[in-house]
């Protein structure tokens, strides 16, 4: 069974907040924000990311017999905003392929691990976004919050043992992170985010909710 604490691309994900953390830390950071950013500008702004996909959560617990996880993997996402002031309207979309384990639990028995392969996984969501305006040594740091509609598209591995129905649900999309200014219109984000979503497909017999979480960083362009 995977845990998201183990494996390299759980470490992606901390080299993500460490690299952040040093961006803040930067010089160089701190100069290209100068007194006329205080105020948040408008205008389109493209980031590509990359990180660690980390499920919170089991994919399926069918009571004591059968139970499904994906494993912690290497994800990527490309996001593109429109920001009007302190207000943002940003769609996303992340792409991640882990692998699906099944165990099986039998009478009075040890769990068996069956490993069934990788799977594709789509991620993509509508947020609305949230700067909040900082001014003086604060104003280095823009952080962002926001929330929206999102949607997760699973094909799974065929298997001769399971037949397991690829999916489409519906999600709640939470995002949070920071932006750090390196030059005139080059910044560096650490972004994570929460993809929420029922999961309810054969042949699991109970809806579980499940968190698709991913954490990353990311380097993009501010057209404005």
């Amino acid at each position: 069974m995977s845990n998201w604490t183990n494996g390299w691309p759980a470490r992606i994900g901390m080299a993500a907040v460490t690299a952040a953390l040093l961006a803040l830390t930067t010089p160089g950071a701190a100069m290209a924000q100068s007194a006329d950013d205080e105020t948040s500008a408008g205008g389109f702004e493209l980031t590509g990311y990359i990180g660690a996909y980390l499920p919170l959560a089991k994919l399926a617990d069918s009571g004591d017999t059968l139970r499904a996880e994906f494993s912690t993997k290497v994800a990527f996402g490309l996001g593109l905003e429109y920001w009007f002031g302190s207000f943002g309207i940003a769609v996303n979309g992340n792409y991640t392929n882990p692998d699906l384990t099944l165990q099986i639990v039998e009478d009075e028995g040890f769990p068996t691990s069956i490993p069934l392969g990788a799977t594709e996984l789509w991620m993509a969501a509508a947020n609305v976004l949230w700067r909040p305006v900082l001014r003086g040594s604060a104003s280095v740091v823009r952080p962002y919050f926001g929330a929206g509609p999102g949607v997760v598209k699973v094909m799974y591995p065929s298997d001769d043992g399971f037949d397991i129905q690829d999916e489409t649900r519906f999600a709640i999309s939470l995002v949070g992170g920071a932006q750090v200014e390196l030059s005139k219109g080059w910044f560096v984000r650490l972004d994570v985010r929460d993809y929420i979503s029922k999961f309810d497909t054969e042949p699991f017999a109970e809806t579980k909710t499940q968190h698709d979480f991913l954490t990353s960083i990311g380097v993009g362009y501010a057209f404005h």
